[in-house]
């Protein structure tokens, strides 16, 4: 006589959830490392964030859509931790130069003749950035632009933010993550 055990959904969703985390620990640690190695594991960067290499991430199991990777200040990563705490596992980037992401790069100054070419040659010459795309609205002598980019790690970003800063005109350069923050 063979005994059925009747599990809830919410029980087979724990235990496909905690399987999925024991496959992605390994032996000698409970951090989920970011990088080339990954390339078994189902994960994906979270779109509302869109984490970089350098951010502070953590990842989140989700049931049909592997390991999303937020970053801790993510406008959701409360959301998640505080209602679903289970699910979060401990992630970090590796090194990992050779491999690019797209961020955005808000840029705002006073509107100069040759300004954008003197932003796309620290970008495209200097730090031998890609760009994805360029937008820019002048307005009574103030510009304002966003600049998807690029980038291999935060740092990279980082160095990229100054240099821009430097730019004779420019008032500021901000990066942004989600695509709906481009302009304010």
């Amino acid at each position: 006589e063979k005994v059925v055990e009747n599990r809830s959904p919410e029980k087979i969703e724990a235990e496909q959830i905690q399987s999925l985390i024991r496959n992605v620990k390994t032996k000698d640690s409970d951090i989920l490392l970011i990088g080339e190695e990954m390339q078994k594991i189902d994960y994906r960067l979270a779109t509302c964030c869109n984490p970089i290499p350098g951010d502070d991430v953590f990842g989140f199991v989700t049931v049909g859509e592997g390991i999303k990777i937020h970053q801790t200040n993510c406008p959701n990563a409360t959301k998640l931790m505080s209602n679903y705490g289970y699910r979060i596992i401990k992630a970090k980037w590796t090194n990992q130069q050779e491999l690019a992401f797209l961020t955005g790069l808000r840029i705002k100054g006073i509107d100069d003749v040759g300004l954008i070419n003197k932003l796309t040659t620290v970008i495209s010459n200097d730090f031998k950035v890609n760009m994805r795309s360029l937008t820019v609205d002048s307005n009574d002598g103030i510009f304002e632009g966003s600049i998807m980019v690029y980038v291999h790690d935060k740092e990279h970003l980082d160095n990229l933010i100054k240099k821009l800063k430097l730019v004779r005109g420019v008032t500021s350069v901000s990066r942004f993550d989600s695509p709906m923050e481009k302009v304010s």
